[in-house]
């Protein structure tokens, strides 16, 4: 009983030190993503990281694989500083607050600002990356009578790439101020059936 203890104890701390690696691994790979976007190199990583290729590889399948989990992470990260305590997608109205708050980062001085400015030149990556953050909570929406049901994943499909233009306008062409950004915004939630007039109220809110 006491040796099963003791390798349970061993394999507990293994564990424990893969996650932590597992994160700074991330961390390190975000810093990458917000100099040279996802053409960076293997090496390109593990020098930031100051690790070897194989220790990547030892806890990402590839550099595909690597990238847009780093990706994914730091945009989750970004969406509960925005939500601010609340419940993640309680309801459409606060995740077009939120979207709204994430057009408003700066681009230069945070490190969600540059990665989305040397990310969203390939919108495909970033797609591939968040598509699922954020596919529960709409069709949340869409049970709760909020969002039209009908060609449900045509619909988020297009949406998904509006927005992403919508944040490449923001953080990558320097074309849209968050008031263009909000009126974008509300034109791309025709795709969800929404009328003129249920989109400016969602899009004019004062943010808080």
């Amino acid at each position: 009983m006491k040796s099963n203890g003791g390798e349970k104890l061993v394999a507990g701390r293994q564990d424990a030190y893969r996650a932590r690696t597992r994160i700074s691994l991330l961390k390190s790979a975000q810093q990458v993503l917000a100099t040279v976007g996802p053409s960076a190199t293997i090496e390109d990583l593990a020098n930031q990281a100051q690790v070897s290729p194989a220790t990547i590889y030892n806890h990402f399948e590839n550099k595909d694989e690597y990238l847009k989990e780093a990706l994914a992470n730091l945009w989750q990260a970004q969406l509960l500083l925005a939500y601010d305590g609340r419940p993640e997608g309680q309801d459409l109205e606060t995740m077009i607050e939120v979207c709204r708050k994430l057009l408003r980062v700066n681009r230069t001085k945070t490190v969600f600002g540059r990665v989305m400015s040397k990310t969203l030149s390939d919108s495909s990556f970033v797609i591939e990356a968040l598509l699922d953050s954020g596919l529960e909570s709409f069709k949340n929406f869409s049970k709760r009578g909020e969002l039209g049901s009908d060609n449900f994943e045509t619909k988020f499909y297009l949406w998904s790439y509006c927005l992403a233009g919508i944040f490449h306008g923001v953080f990558v062409s320097n074309k849209y101020s968050a008031e263009e950004a909000d009126s974008a915004l509300r034109m791309s939630l025709a795709i969800w059936g929404l009328s003129t007039t249920q989109a400016e109220k969602l899009t004019s809110k004062p943010i808080g």
